[in-house]
């Protein structure tokens, strides 16, 4: 298994950074290794050098076929790195890449090398292993579609979400209620949701997941006080929020694809809408109905109820029980 934590010492002596997407290949190195392959002092006169000393000696191969490297930029990143960053075509379609280096008998004995590709790690190169095949990262086509399907999924497969937009269902009154409060909802995961997967701000499982249980209770509770639609859309966004930072744990889990960061995001967000609203436009017709039926405000109670006790019963399997 790969470190996690190559990426925030790729700048350091001893271990560097590979990382290509779908159009340019970036390699990053500590200053004192590039005094290692290149005899130069200021980074901005020397980049020739540096641009022969570290990407005319790596190849990229696809399906067994040479691609090949724009003019690179050559620029410091942060106080200690410089990074190598050039675009690349490929005249063959492949499935696979192959990436191979041969600077590390330049480089410092034990220097590794790690390799990236669409935002994930896919392998630790040496002196002694050189080259890594893999598959190609997958185009913005591709990535969209694929997390739209995971957004979906999550929905219709969430046992807890669905929970949750049950106990939001059970107390709408009309379409046009309905909508409102799951678009507040969808503002407020959203914001949540980019903080957490862009790192800008995150919260941890431990607290998280029990808070999803706990809003799950409080909605099958709050039916029971005939909440107006102020009232709900108030709170359904800041149960929202808390939703947010689940599904970008969720996220965190399956990985995101940096070099297309937005599109995931954006996908992913789009898939949960999708999931949502069908869950919606299946069930709500249903229960409007029903609700014209003189014993419906006993069985919204007991369902309610239902709701309730799922949203306590994990609320307390993520904390006491856990």
């Amino acid at each position: 298994m790969l470190p996690l934590v190559a990426p925030a010492l790729a700048h350091q002596p001893g271990l560097s950074a590979a990382r290509i997407d779908t159009s340019h290949v970036s390699l990053v190195f500590a200053k004192p290794e590039i005094g290692q392959l290149a005899p130069v002092e200021d980074v901005n006169a020397g980049r020739l050098l540096i641009q022969e000393a570290t990407l005319d000696r790596v190849s990229l191969a696809a399906g067994g076929s040479p691609c090949r490297f724009d003019a690179p930029v050559v620029r410091e990143v942060e106080a200690d790195g410089v990074e190598i960053l050039a675009r690349y075509s490929c005249d063959a379609y492949s499935d696979t890449l192959t990436f191979t280096a041969d600077y590390f008998d330049t480089l410092a004995p034990g220097h590794r090398q790690y390799l990236e590709v669409g935002g994930q790690p896919v392998a630790m190169l040496s002196a002694d292993a050189p080259s890594a095949t893999f598959a190609a990262a997958p185009s913005t086509g591709e990535v969209a579609v694929e997390f739209v399907k995971l957004g979906v999924e999550h929905i219709v497969t969430g046992y807890d979400h669905l929970a949750f937009v049950a106990g939001l269902l059970l107390a709408a009154r009309s379409l046009r209620q309905m909508l409102v409060i799951v678009t507040g909802f969808t503002v407020a995961h959203s914001i949540t949701l980019s903080l957490a997967a862009t790192g800008v701000f995150t919260l941890s499982p431990g607290i998280v997941e029990p808070l999803i249980a706990a809003s799950i209770a409080y909605v099958g509770i709050e039916n029971y006080f005939d909440p107006g639609v102020r009232q709900r859309v108030a709170v359904t966004f800041g149960l929202g929020l808390v939703h947010g930072f689940g599904f970008a744990g969720l996220l965190a889990e399956l990985g995101l694809p940096r070099d297309n960061l937005v599109v995931a995001l954006v996908c992913f967000n789009g898939g949960v809408e999708l999931g949502q609203a069908a869950v919606v436009a299946l069930a709500l017709p249903v229960l409007l109905r029903l609700g014209k039926l003189a014993a419906w405000p006993r069985v919204m109670r007991v369902l309610s109820a239902l709701v309730a006790l799922a949203g306590t019963y994990w609320l307390l399997e993520r904390t006491l029980l856990g």
